[in-house]
């Protein structure tokens, strides 16, 4: 009885890997956004169940950075089972996918004997189709779902060493005495070459602070256009990448609540009404989160902009816009700002990387346009308690950070808030400090390295605080 006890504590003890794709490396599988909310819900789940959970996450970022990911997959995956007392260790994939009904992910999950690496079961799970961007919710409850039934199998089957053999390839036989030409033969399975997926990871998607509270009342708006649906529109690289971790620094450095973070990827027209309200009428999703004059507002947009050639006002360009017909499927940045200028917010900042020239890193979303100016006699441009970001003026083109795989006001925005642009070493960044700091590299790097003029445009209290 004693036995059986101790071999029960151990198998509650679980570390979670996520599969590695074909030609790829364990530590890049790591690093992939969806594997890092993936483990994350499945820790938190493990947890709750009464489980001790080995930090994967942790040890890997650990080999990285001594040069033990170049030492191979199985070296680096021995690492991560060589802990005293773990049995068991679980193998995940997830894909997120759409339907009528909204969202849903996709999910297996592989349970193996730590000691010989051996299958113990292999269960598939979804999530309820729902329009949420909570993809780690999403994760958490479709484990649930299959979680009781996948590790009481997971430990009968280790205690009585049942292992899941895996098929051997089916081969056609070849019947003696059959004519030459009619002989079947079976064809040579040719594996596909898999082209490694691009992993981005920059210098300021790491190690990032994290805040000594939870800003309980703080409301985000982060929203990431990249891939647009209209044929000749070019995407926006990095602009989902950008927003992703825009997210986590909101959540791990500026303390907000992920509940309180309306995040959209590839937004559409009517995901920017539904959000910021449409004229005359402010009461979106946004206006309707605040807590009058105690919710700190934060609002991040990453994608196109462009002019209407007939009006010169500049619009964001949703992902299902024609751009020729901006003024009837676009957002106005007139209605934006007008709108978040009636929100009772109590302070407000607002980063746009983007630019309303029309002009982009891959040439122009329409022909024979002019330059575009934002008029700044609205409210919340020259409101004390707000801040307004933008990363060019409307003639220049919001450039992409290639080597860093951001949009260049998304990437020195982080690496300034995250201590770079703290001159004084005070730790507290003001607006007059990143303003220095933003202006100086911006301008710097779109000459080094594309070779034009870029110019933030910023608005706010010079000694308006920007990270505490």
């Amino acid at each position: 009885m004693l036995l059986q006890v101790q071999v029960f504590s151990q198998t509650k003890k679980i570390v979670i890997l996520p599969q590695t794709k074909q030609g790829g490396t364990l530590c890049n599988a790591f690093k992939e956004y969806n594997n890092k909310l993936m483990i994350e819900g499945m820790e938190e789940t493990y947890r709750q169940k009464k489980y001790f959970v080995i930090n994967s996450r942790k040890i890997v970022q650990g080999l990285g950075n001594t040069g033990g990911c170049f030492k191979g997959n199985d070296w680096v995956q021995e690492q991560l089972l060589s802990h005293d007392g773990l049995n068991l260790y679980a193998v995940a994939k997830v894909d997120k996918k759409n339907g009528y009904k909204g969202s849903f992910v996709e999910m297996e999950v592989e349970i193996y004997d730590a000691s010989n690496e051996k299958l113990l079961v292999r269960q598939k799970a979804k999530s309820q189709e729902k329009f949420t961007n909570d993809f780690k919710g999403q994760v958490k409850e479709a484990l649930n779902s299959i979680f009781d039934r996948l590790m009481h199998t997971a430990i009968a089957n280790y205690r009585a060493k049942n292992y899941i053999e895996e098929p051997e390839p089916f081969a056609i036989p070849i019947v003696a005495g059959e004519k030459k030409e009619e002989v079947v033969k079976q064809e040579e399975v040719v594996a596909e070459e898999v082209e490694d997926e691009e992993i981005m990871e920059s210098d300021v998607d790491v190690n990032i602070p994290r805040a000594s509270k939870v800003n309980e009342d703080a409301i985000a708006v982060i929203i990431g256009n990249q891939n647009y649906k209209k044929e000749g529109v070019p995407e926006v690289k990095y602009a989902l990448h950008d927003a992703q971790i825009m997210k986590e620094y909101l959540i791990t450095m500026f303390g907000f609540r992920e509940g309180n973070i309306i995040y959209i990827e590839n937004a559409t027209q009517a995901d920017f009404n539904a959000v910021f309200g449409v004229k005359n009428n402010p009461k979106g999703k946004l206006f309707n989160y605040v807590k009058p004059e105690k919710s700190d507002v934060f609002i991040y947009y990453s994608g196109h902009g462009a002019p209407d050639p007939e009006s010169q006002k500049g619009y964001f360009v949703p992902v299902d816009t024609d751009p020729s017909l901006i003024h009837f499927n676009g957002y106005s940045a007139s209605t934006f700002y007008e709108n978040i200028g009636l929100v009772p917010y109590k302070s407000l900042q607002v980063v746009l990387d983007v630019s309303f020239s029309g002009a982009t890193d891959d040439g122009m979303l329409l022909k024979n346009i002019s330059p575009v100016f934002i008029k700044t006699e609205n409210k919340v441009l020259n409101d004390e308690k707000a801040v307004i970001l933008t990363a060019a003026s409307s003639e220049q083109v919001a450039s992409r950070y290639n080597e860093q795989y951001h949009g260049l006001l998304t990437y020195y925005y982080l690496k300034g808030v995250k201590g770079a642009a703290d001159v004084n070493k005070d730790k507290n960044i003001t607006l007059e400090e990143l303003s220095q700091y933003l202006n100086e590299k911006i301008s710097y790097q779109a000459r080094i390295l594309h070779e034009r003029t870029q110019t933030p445009e910023i608005h706010g209290q010079l000694d308006f605080i920007i990270k505490k």
